[in-house]
């Protein structure tokens, strides 16, 4: 077997740059645009690729390389829809492919066009080497996974699972590592479950009336003070074992002071001043406790007139173990108002996880290793949501995993302005992904 590893990092580059210039922002998606892409560039490696719409425009497409079945399968998944970019606050055009001081700019570049085509750029170099495979390697591209897989992960689950037929594990998003100027040692992130949604509204009710003539119990102000009580209230804080075993692997690379009480975090959380430093950062915080985000508000159509009814979209995310049911009664108890109703507003998604003992997490710690030598690896449990989700509830051990090396820095440009990747991670990515498939599908 024989790959030019640079003309296959140069090729992921320009695949990447390529797949970027295409607007998949969601609403409406437009995936079909990008799946006709990827499929195109299948077409052109001698791969076949099937796509289907689950509503026009709002495409999914699969490409497989068949093993010779004597292991199950591995799915190689990413969605092509993006979250909306506001131009206003980017240094570069979101969709332009510009590439500047050795990073590549975009929406989606990192979540998560950047994954498709390291899938992509694997599967067409394993395919030209003529590696013969113990499993078939599934390359997924779906729609809608940033409004919520209705139309993606969710429509193969239901209406396509042949997509997924013999597969044992998925790869998604996010995981990587993380490199910090005051980190021992790199940390690498194996993403094994995720904390999920429950969608709730709080709706206000009282009598309507004059702006002019305003009085302590309208429906704005009891929604108000109800969601004062609500985000004044805390939920008891809970360790998950696998948010445990994270945090004392990061203990293991951070400044003896920064990671003491870590060890026994369960513990440590019962001190007063440990409690309040450590739920200071965002994303600790959200690891150990059910959260409530209030996202929407709305109330009258009118700046004079007092409406009948004000309501608030919650988002809440929920740790494996919630009870949904338990948590409106807990809120009902906490804002204690009965003019003032908790109502969920969609499905519970109740939370899964995958095991951090299989081959496929073995060899995606290995090969965060080769990437970055002396990394200490972690399972991590992500306070956002993944097509993973999906799934795990359909037989599959999902991970979230990447190759890329960032630092914190780069991580916060998720979702945010001048999303970028720097061109050694996305080259050095593709040679990651191909090593990383060898060991656990090669013959």
């Amino acid at each position: 077997m024989s790959i030019d590893w640079t003309a296959l990092g140069e090729e992921a580059v320009d695949l990447l740059r390529r797949y970027l210039m295409i607007d998949t922002t969601n609403p409406p998606g437009n995936e079909a645009d990008g799946a006709t892409f990827l499929a195109a560039v299948l077409e052109r490696g001698g791969i076949a690729s099937e796509i289907v719409e689950s509503k026009p425009g709002r495409a999914n497409l699969m490409a497989r390389l068949t093993g010779d079945g004597s292991l199950p399968g591995i799915v190689l998944h990413h969605h092509i829809d993006v979250v909306y970019a506001d131009r206003r606050y980017w240094t570069v055009d979101p969709f332009g492919g510009v590439i500047r001081d050795g990073y590549l700019y975009g929406r989606g570049a990192i979540d998560m066009k950047s994954t498709g085509i390291m899938h992509l750029a694997a599967l067409l170099a394993i395919k030209r080497a003529r590696v013969r495979l113990k499993r078939d390697l599934v390359l997924l591209a779906t729609a809608d996974e940033e409004a919520g897989s209705l139309y993606g992960a969710q429509f193969i689950a239901d209406q396509r699972r042949d997509w997924l037929a013999g597969a044992e594990y998925a790869i998604s998003e996010l995981g990587g590592i993380e490199a910090h100027a005051g980190f021992k040692a790199p940390l690498g992130h194996i993403v094994i479950s995720e904390k999920t949604g429950l969608p709730l509204a709080l709706t206000a009710k009282s009598a309507p009336g004059h702006g002019s003539m305003p009085w302590p119990d309208t429906a704005p102000n009891r929604l108000i003070r109800a969601l004062n009580r609500l985000l004044a209230a805390e939920r008891p804080l809970r360790v998950l074992p696998e948010v445990q075993e994270y945090f004392a692997r990061l203990a293991s690379v951070l400044p003896e002071d920064q990671g003491a009480g870590y060890d026994d975090l369960q513990k440590s959380l019962a001190d007063a001043a440990f409690r309040a430093r450590f739920l200071t950062n965002r994303l600790h915080a959200a690891m150990v406790r059910t959260t409530f985000a209030v996202t929407m508000l709305k109330g009258s159509e009118k700046s004079n007139v007092i409406p009948p009814e004000a309501s608030a979209t919650i988002d809440c995310r929920m740790l494996a173990g919630d009870d949904p049911q338990e948590i409106v009664g807990w809120i009902r108890r906490v804002i204690d108002d009965d003019r003032v109703e908790v109502t969920i507003t969609g499905e519970a998604k109740v939370p899964n996880l995958s095991p951090a003992d299989t081959e496929l997490y073995k060899a995606l710690a290995d090969t965060l290793r080769r990437r970055a030598p002396g990394a200490v690896v972690a399972p991590e449990i992500l306070v956002a949501f993944t097509d993973n989700w999906v799934f795990r509830r359909c037989g599959l051990h999902g991970y979230g995993w990447s190759p890329f090396i960032m630092d914190e820095g780069e991580w916060h440009r998720v979702h945010g302005n001048d999303e970028r990747l720097s061109l050694e991670n996305i080259r050095a990515g593709a040679r990651a992904y191909v090593e990383m498939l060898l060991d656990v599908a090669g013959a």
